[in-house]
């Protein structure tokens, strides 16, 4: 028999075995609902068996106890992208690497683009300088979740598939998908990104947060006195997730609390999380050290003084859609 078949079937039997370790909602582990998983992965090995190596997904370049707004290491998370459009080029917006060909963001980021408006960088740590580790990728197709709603920003999720497949390296490497049907709550998410704030009256740099504050590279957030300043290193920043009744009762518009939406931040305090992170992820760090993308965030968030949180979209009420449109790719198994 030949040995890529034995390689299918052992990438399958480690999946389903770790598939028994997804976190619940009070953050133990239980055995997931693996029947649309199993069989799109099963499908995705027998198809691409000649192609697909064994890898790992959600393994960070440095294991380390995050801060509110301290720098990334090297290429920390490897699966950040970012997504450059031809005719804005100064104010790229985050996209996620979930496998060889597709990258998860929001959809309100896309809408109206073609893939020749866009191309992606991934590999990308330091953007003020040039990297030999990054590499820009054509992509060939943009899907949009059929039921986003751009009214209310319901299920504000897109796939972009890449012109051809990523050769992973240290520096690129997939995120693991969320488990299905966890709300990971009572959790502490991660959130990154390459922007840094200053203070307009003060002209002092806030190091508060690891994620953009404005519309464009340097723009003012909304009566904030706050300026976003283009970060050449990713910051990231720990924020706890909360419970869906309380994404309503303190969202900053609830008319953007659907169902499919979950919310980070602290009750009572100020959102550092603006519209332009839209399309970043929210990730899950679980007690091994591997990162699962839990969401992807939306462009209804508001960071002024007043008290709100940061919106987004779950990963795990669309992970049927994410892998029956993903069929054609590879995935990596979680470590």
């Amino acid at each position: 028999m030949d040995s890529r078949w034995w390689i299918s079937f052992l990438l399958v039997f480690l999946i389903e075995a770790n598939l028994h370790e997804w976190v619940s909602a009070d953050g133990d582990a239980v055995p997931a609902q693996k029947g649309v998983i199993f069989d799109f992965l099963l499908n995705s090995l027998q198809s691409q068996s000649n192609t697909c190596k064994i890898c790992k997904c959600g393994i960070p370049n440095r294991e380390t106890r995050f801060l509110g707004g301290e720098y990334l290491t090297g290429h920390e998370f490897p699966w950040s992208a970012l997504v450059y459009l031809h005719n804005n080029v100064s104010s790229p917006f985050p996209a996620t690497l979930i496998n060889d060909r597709y990258l998860v963001t929001a959809a309100n980021n896309v809408i109206g683009l073609t893939p020749l408006d866009m191309k992606i960088g991934v590999g990308q740590y330091d953007i003020c300088f040039p990297d030999v580790n990054s590499i820009n990728v054509s992509v060939a197709t943009i899907i949009i979740n059929p039921e986003f709603s751009p009214g209310n920003r319901a299920h504000d999720i897109a796939l972009l598939k890449l012109s051809t497949p990523i050769t992973f390296t240290r520096t690129v490497q997939p995120i693991c998908l969320a488990a299905q049907n966890a709300r990971y709550l009572g959790q502490v998410a991660t959130v990154s990104g390459w922007a840094e704030y200053a203070n307009t009256t003060t002209n002092a740099t806030t190091p508060t947060a690891g994620v953009n504050d404005t519309a464009n590279a340097n723009g003012t957030a909304a009566g904030t006195g706050v300026t976003a300043v283009r970060s050449c290193r990713p910051r990231k920043l720990g924020l706890p997730v909360l419970s869906y009744s309380e994404c309503q009762q303190y969202a900053y518009d609830v008319r953007y609390v659907s169902p499919d939406k979950g919310c980070v931040g602290v009750v009572g305090s100020a959102s550092p999380i603006c519209e332009v992170d839209s399309g970043a992820a929210v990730m899950y760090r679980n007690y091994k050290g591997v990162y699962d993308i839990i969401g992807v965030l939306g462009d209804r968030n508001v960071c002024d003084s007043n008290p709100s949180l940061a919106l987004y979209t779950t990963i795990s009420d669309h992970l049927p859609w994410i892998t029956q449109s993903t069929k054609d790719a590879c995935y990596c198994y979680r470590s």
